[in-house]
């Protein structure tokens, strides 16, 4: 009877918010809260065309008028809250190996099904007079893309990091762990011998945990839950789009199908306004300012002890305002110069690094960061330190550098005008099936032409051994001739004797 009550109001509200334009579900498990600052800004820019779209998500109440009128959240914070401890343990783990990845996507898939099974979910689920004319799903959780089978709808599917290789593979796009970083790279260009065994090692086992576990976990809970009727790994084939939320540039610049989309800077809406006291520091910080964070989850506290100490003795030296996001400054001596807090509002402080000119300082604790800090060092806007060989001059030494805006901001590489148009190309046309690259579910042995090479192969040495045969028969028959003539001579020699 409950089930029955949300779902009906869950209708009235839908329909209540139908105006001309396409219905859309939106799938996001994620607990990462930056990544969700990308899901909304796109749900956002969906409103603002004049679609009507349902959203499930554990960070709800954060849309703004008028976008909020065309959008409803399907609250899932409950249901995720017992898995954040969890998330938090593992994200903020510097072991990026094999069991790190495995634990990584075995929680997501747990999450997943908990949220899935929500009330407000099933709810959705259960009622059959809702349509979609699109399902956009978390392209980092397959279980996600059953929905898309469920509404027999078109499919985006929307990834927050520079994307995996099974989401890569799934668009027909080349893959290489020497030439194109994935988001699990740990090394790339200029390699070693040793460097790249480690990475081909590092790209089997990748694939190994996603098609070997990760995938028939999640198909198994896509039939229960979502009722599919095939395998999951097919559905994943006939996703439409794959929009990834960077620049080209930023990711490794490696070569794309038309039907993969990059749709950087969905969330930075410029114009925000700072908090008075904060705005007042700021301007009395005729110098310069430093911001230096270790994003939402990591905090300064896990560093360690020598870290701190010597992050602390070079912000002193330096003649900037330093904002420091660390909560328990006990663990510091903290200069004059450094404005500490446990919050920051960190897009209105430095909005987005390349977007508004602003030099990186990477400290990259995880394996996924250190990707793209490579890439802005690589282009000159930036610095990446080790935090194993961390020291204080080190810090002070790094400088401005060349800006790289004008490269990567730009509407013809990416950018948020990718995603709506791509998205209207995808419901104008019920699909992007045209745009399928020939090599999705192409077998290894005919992607890399085995089976021709091997036919040009037995031909070729049938061939060779043919003429060989005919030159072996030949010579044979010449050196046969020769000595029957020579023994013909030498029988007239004795018969004249």
């Amino acid at each position: 009877m409950g089930l029955c009550r949300v779902s009906g109001v869950l209708l009235l509200l839908f329909l209540c918010k139908v105006v001309q334009g396409a219905h859309i579900l939106a799938l996001f498990s994620s607990l990462s809260y930056s990544d969700h600052l990308v899901f909304r800004g796109y749900v956002s820019l969906l409103a603002q065309r004049g679609h009507s779209i349902v959203i499930m998500t554990p960070y709800p109440g954060h849309f703004q008028h008028p976008d909020v009128e065309r959008i409803v959240e399907l609250d899932v914070g409950k249901e995720s809250a017992p898995f954040w401890d969890e998330f938090k343990n593992l994200v903020s783990n510097t072991d990026d190996y094999y069991p790190r990845i495995r634990a990584m996507n075995e929680h997501s898939l747990k999450l997943a099904i908990a949220q899935l099974k929500s009330k407000q979910m099933t709810a959705l689920f259960i009622n059959p007079n809702i349509k979609f004319d699109l399902v956009v799903t978390e392209a980092d959780v397959p279980v996600l893309y059953a929905a898309a089978d469920k509404y027999q709808a078109p499919h985006i599917a929307l990834t927050t990091s520079s994307g995996k290789l099974h989401q890569y593979e799934a668009k027909g796009v080349p893959v290489n762990p020497i030439l194109y970083p994935d988001v699990n790279t740990h090394s790339y260009e200029n390699l070693s011998s040793w460097q790249k065994v480690t990475e081909f090692r590092r790209y089997y086992q990748s694939k190994n945990e996603y098609y070997n576990n990760y995938l028939p976990l999640s198909d198994l809970a896509a039939k229960k839950i979502l009722g599919l009727k095939r395998d999951l790994l097919e559905v994943e084939k006939d996703i439409d789009m794959l929009f990834v939320a960077n620049s080209p540039l930023l990711v490794g610049n490696r070569p794309v199908v038309p039907a993969v989309a990059f749709v950087d800077r969905m969330h930075i809406k410029p114009g925000f306004n700072l908090p008075q006291e904060l705005q007042a520091m700021l301007d009395a910080a005729t110098k310069g300012i430093i911001y230096f964070s270790l994003g939402a989850i990591q905090e300064s506290e896990q560093l360690s002890p020598h870290m701190l100490q010597t992050l602390t003795d070079a912000f002193k030296e330096l003649p900037y305002t330093v904002l420091w996001k660390i909560a328990n400054t006990t663990m510091i001596n903290k200069p004059d110069n450094v404005i500490s807090s446990a919050w920051f509002p960190q897009q209105q402080v430095l909005e987005e690094a390349v977007f508004y000119q602003v030099p990186i300082i990477g400290l990259p604790l995880i394996q996924s960061r250190k990707l793209f800090i490579r890439e802005i060092t690589k282009h000159g806007a930036g610095e990446i330190l080790d935090s194993y060989y961390l020291d204080k001059e080190t810090v002070k030494a790094v400088k401005s550098i060349s800006k790289l805006r004008e490269a990567v901001v730009d509407p013809i590489i990416s950018g948020p005008e990718n995603a709506l148009l791509w998205t209207d190309y995808v419901l104008k046309n019920r699909g992007a099936s045209k745009l399928r690259s020939p090599a999705v579910g192409t077998t290894f042995i005919r992607y890399y032409m085995l089976d021709f090479i091997s036919f040009v192969l037995v031909i070729g040495l049938g061939a060779v051994y043919l003429i060989y045969a005919m030159l072996r028969l030949i010579v044979r028959r010449l050196l046969g001739f020769s000595f029957r003539k020579r023994d013909a001579g030498s029988k007239g020699k004795f018969k004249a004797l």
